[in-house]
């Protein structure tokens, strides 16, 4: 098929084109990303937490967390693997008294460390450990200014996690983000919370609440459809003014108002790989969880484990590539309803938590998506 540069592209085409690629992407599915819960306890109650994590104020290490040496041969497995990023989170990592030692072990595996945070317990001596010990990126949950954040992670804590992000942002770590859960309470909070980051010379990441963990079953505090798309709309235009490693969100549904994308996406001579071509929920395609006691699961809100997958005792590749449960999530041509039947469904795919999360059912059709089948009558344009 001839690749069209100009003129309107057809959604038969763009199927067509996409699914091909799609395709070749997926034979080389490869376990890049890796989110890895260190432990499941936190020091806070956070309302919002997906999780589940189990409050404690005064920690004992729980008999079936992992041990340091078991993480070390963990990370040795993963690295072996092809995992490039690590995402250490939790409960709250920081709880962990060898997280330096794990942190350093990763970075001589050639692993980009990252550490999701809440904040509170972090002081500047232990900063200065974790970028000595070659910590690469650090985000600290911001939901909101000070009503909301103390509304859902206690009073207090927006102070500390505010000042947790300027000791990260002072003491050598290379990239500091601010990440916010946007829900329909602290909504209004989005615009002067990205406002902030500018002020504060840090970066800014928008995940989205999902009902589930701690707020299972409050759909209520959730964001519609419309707040949803208003939202994309506002992030992309703060990324078009500060770049894509400045402002970041989950932003697979404004692919069908992105003109220029579609247009590459639907390019069948460029390359399928992770950075050439977006799959849309990477979700067992590139990235895949770890649980506190070692075993792989689906993604950091789905966790939902593949069977018999001890990284202690088997190779993550062989996890990897025989999982029954990553080899559904790798196949479009079972996605149902909606996201069965969408143009884009090899370039998004929808949300594979918030189906799971909503319906039960992993290639069930995504509740959240605000696309409506009207505005699919015509792909993309050239230019």
């Amino acid at each position: 098929m001839k690749f069209k540069r100009s003129g309107k592209i057809s959604n038969e085409e763009f199927l067509t084109i996409t699914k091909l690629k799609y395709q070749r992407a997926i034979k080389n599915a490869t376990p890049l990303f890796a989110w890895f819960s260190l432990t499941e306890d936190c020091n806070l109650h956070c309302r919002y937490c997906f999780a589940d994590a189990h409050f404690c104020i005064k920690r004992t290490q729980p008999k079936d967390e992992l041990e340091t040496d078991q993480v070390f041969t963990i990370l040795d497995n993963v690295a072996r693997a092809g995992t490039v990023a690590i995402q250490f989170a939790g409960g709250e990592p920081s709880l962990r008294r060898d997280l330096v030692e794990i942190v350093e072990h990763a970075v001589n595996n050639n692993i980009f460390v990252a550490l999701n945070t809440n904040g509170t317990l972090i002081k500047a001596d232990t900063v200065r450990r974790l970028a000595k010990a070659g910590l690469s990126q650090v985000k600290v949950s911001v939901d909101g200014f000070k009503k909301n954040h103390d509304w859902n992670r206690g009073k207090g804590n927006f102070d500390k996690a505010i000042n947790a992000l300027k000791l990260f942002r002072d003491n050598g770590i290379p990239s500091v983000y601010l990440i916010m859960t946007l829900s329909n309470v602290n909504y209004d909070d989005l615009e002067p919370l990205i406002e902030l980051t500018a002020e504060l010379g840090i970066r800014f990441i928008m995940v989205e609440f999902l009902p589930v963990g701690h707020s299972e079953g409050l759909i209520k505090w959730g964001l519609n459809k419309e707040q949803r798309r208003k939202a994309q709309r506002l992030l992309l235009k703060y990324q078009k003014e500060r770049g894509m490693d400045d402002i970041q969100f989950e932003n697979r549904y404004i692919v069908s108002e992105q003109e220029n994308t579609k247009i590459l996406l639907a390019d069948p001579h460029s390359d399928c790989d992770f950075y050439n071509f977006g799959v849309g929920c990477i979700t067992g395609i590139y990235s895949y969880m770890i649980t506190a006691q070692g075993r792989v699961a689906t993604g950091c809100l789905i966790q939902e484990e593949v069977g018999n997958s001890n990284l202690l005792e088997r190779n993550l590749r062989d996890i990897w590539n025989e999982g029954d449960l990553f080899k559904k999530l790798r196949n479009r041509e079972k996605l149902k309803g909606k996201c069965g039947q969408c143009v884009y469904r090899y370039v998004c795919g929808g949300c594979r938590r918030s189906a799971f999360i909503q319906t039960g059912d992993f290639m069930g059709p995504d509740p959240n998506c605000w696309v409506e089948e009207s505005t699919l009558s015509s792909c993309c344009s050239g230019n």
